[in-house]
């Protein structure tokens, strides 16, 4: 050992010292077994980039890439250096050739010399079951070691006390003092009895933060934020929710070769906790009757309020648009139709409603109400009675806002025009289309040995529902035989489900997020390939996608470009620093993989 040590020193001593650039691939072990984990480094003295892995399908990565940088001062001379490791392990035995990995350096493209692995047959299973025991009673002694001190999470509610239909803010936050890999929350998106919900228009973009509590820094994920209405009053209970957290630290084992031993393990362990935060309870006042208006609209918030005319002067019988606009921050959805207090001679429609709402920073925006309303005699009327009311919950007190004087004049009808109601006739005056005059003019009057009873048509009729609902037994058990087969639909659908993720990608391209970008891309491509082939999460190894992909009629380059974007996202996902490839180039290729592999599958 201390010869290897020796050696090793005297090779740092002249590569630290060289004049120019070199670029080596060293190996932990050149003869392993089936399924042994064992490392590859990739060292390079000086400054890099571009860096592009050997092919590696032959093998399954256990961990990694990981990045390590050193620096050192030999008689006055300074020599920097990078190392990127990877932990792979292969599953069937044969000799296997590593080619040459490359990396940019200045003006000069270097690469390490290709290396052989040879694996062996692997020890007897009894010793192999052991080996698995003994590795999953160490993980579950490493979860067992992480302290609800270490990963928890935390709920926040901005009131404990409100008003009945007050807005009140719920979010969810996890800290961890471990890098945060993954979260699988159960049943995060909650129906919150007793409440309605909006949920902030940022959920699902999960963003990271750090913050120190007690003295120690935590990682800090906001994973969920929505914005509750309370429906009923008195205490309601907001169930706990529980989270599955996977996080990343220093692994504890020992170092297992002299590359480890110089340059630390390098290596990490990911490990899920789970984890539950407290339940919450809200307790809900109901809104005080002191000087509660009649026509109470529900409303609560702060708001402001518009009605308008689209005109003032209009003839018997022609339609003009009321338009009452509602702003500001509260239930504007919960919001009722207001009720029209309109002349004896107008007739309404039942609005028709639009709505802006945000959810940054609380449930705010403008509901927009749109009357259709006709007057049916002339004069003039001026509308006056179409105040706004509302609770306003940080005054404890009710607003009401009355509504401006509007005028409308109403001209006499055109014959057209009065052809469709007349005001008065023989003293009787048309109220809210209570009463109806005889029908003059053209009545399409039949002859008398026209009869529909018993004809064609009649039967025919009688017999359409019963057709339609034998073709509505037929359509659904169709639907139901075409969704029954959960793995067909998930391969009719994989695109398309692909492409909403890209969606996300190119978000985060254009804030120039890498990381995010990368980690996207990546999970574009092993959803959009696990459901289009129906391969499980285990088996998305580089190895066994390529196999797939070529028993599928896909053209061996389609296959390599695909090998060659994953190692890209995850080299880029895990030494995110060291990429300066093009986002751009990276998002358009994808999606031209995906649109390759549809078009090939389909020939």
């Amino acid at each position: 050992m201390m010869k290897k040590i020796v050696i090793f020193l005297l090779f740092f001593s002249y590569w630290a010292n060289a004049q120019s650039p070199n670029f080596v691939a060293q190996v932990s072990k050149n003869k392993v077994i089936v399924g042994e984990v064992f490392q590859i480094a990739f060292t390079i003295n000086g400054s890099g980039s571009n860096f592009i892995y050997p092919n590696l399908k032959d093998f399954v990565i256990y961990s990694g890439p990981n990045q390590s940088q050193s620096m050192s001062m030999i008689n006055g001379n300074i020599s920097q250096s990078t190392t990127i490791s990877i932990l792979i392990y292969a599953r069937k035995e044969g000799k296997y050739t590593i080619g040459s990995a490359f990396v940019n350096s200045g003006n000069q493209k270097l690469e390490t010399k290709p290396f052989t692995i040879e694996v062996v047959k692997a020890s007897p299973q009894p010793t192999n079951q052991n080996t698995q025991a003994n590795q999953s009673q160490d993980e579950n002694q490493y979860a067992s070691e992480i302290s609800n001190d270490d990963v928890f999470v935390r709920c926040f509610l901005s009131k404990t006390s409100c008003y009945k239909g007050e807005q009140i803010h719920l979010s969810y936050k996890l800290y961890s003092r471990y890098q945060i890999i993954d979260f699988a929350p159960k049943e995060l998106r909650k129906s919150f009895e007793g409440f309605w919900n909006k949920e902030d228009v940022n959920t699902g973009q999960f963003s990271g933060t750090t913050e120190n509590i007690n003295g120690i820094n935590y990682y800090v994920l906001d994973t969920y934020n929505t914005y509750l209405f309370a429906q009923k009053t008195g205490k309601i209970s907001i169930d706990p929710i529980e989270i599955i957290c996977r996080v990343r630290r220093q692994s504890k084992r020992q170092p297992r070769n002299i590359i480890e031993q110089l340059f630390g393990t390098g290596g990490y362990e990911d490990v899920d906790v789970k984890i539950k935060c407290k339940p919450l309870k809200v307790e809900v006042i109901d809104l005080p009757n002191t000087n509660k208006p009649l026509e109470f609209s529900g409303a609560v918030g702060d708001f402001s309020y518009k009605a308008e005319l689209d005109r003032e002067q209009v003839k018997a019988n022609e339609a003009v648009n009321l338009k009452i606009t509602i702003s500001g921050k509260g239930n504007l959805q919960l919001i009722e139709p207001l009720k029209l207090n309109l002349p004896e001679s107008f007739e309404s429609y039942d609005p028709k409603v639009t709505d802006n709402i945000r959810t940054t920073g609380g449930v705010s925006g403008s509901i927009t109400y749109n009357y259709l309303i006709i007057p049916r005699e002339k004069g003039e009327f001026i509308l006056n009675n179409l105040g706004f009311n509302y609770f306003n919950a940080a005054k404890k007190q009710y607003t009401i806002i009355p509504s401006p004087d509007m005028k409308i004049s109403v001209l006499e009808g055109d014959a057209q025009t009065a052809k469709i109601v007349t005001p008065i006739k023989n003293g009787i005056k048309e109220s809210e289309n209570d009463i109806r005059y005889i029908k003059t003019g053209n009545l399409e009057l039949k002859t008398k040995n026209t009869i529909f009873f018993s004809s064609a048509l009649h039967y025919l009729l009688l017999l359409l529902p019963t057709l339609l609902f034998i073709l509505g037994i037929i359509f659904i058990n169709k639907h139901k035989e075409a969704n029954s087969d959960i793995i067909a639909v998930k391969q009719r659908k994989a695109a398309q489900l692909a492409k909403k993720q890209l969606i996300i990608a190119e978000k985060q391209m254009m804030s120039n997020e890498k990381d995010l970008f990368f980690t996207e891309i990546l999970n574009a491509l092993h959803k959009y390939i696990g459901d289009k082939f129906a391969m499980s999460i285990v088996d998305l190894s580089k190895n066994k996608i390529t196999e797939m992909l070529l028993s599928k009629g896909i053209q061996i380059e389609t296959a390599n470009k695909i090998i060659e974007t994953l190692n890209t996202c995850e080299f880029a996902k895990y030494a995110p620093s060291s990429v300066t490839g093009d986002l751009k180039q990276v998002y358009n290729d994808t999606i031209i993989l995906i649109s390759k592999i549809e078009e090939q599958i389909k020939k």
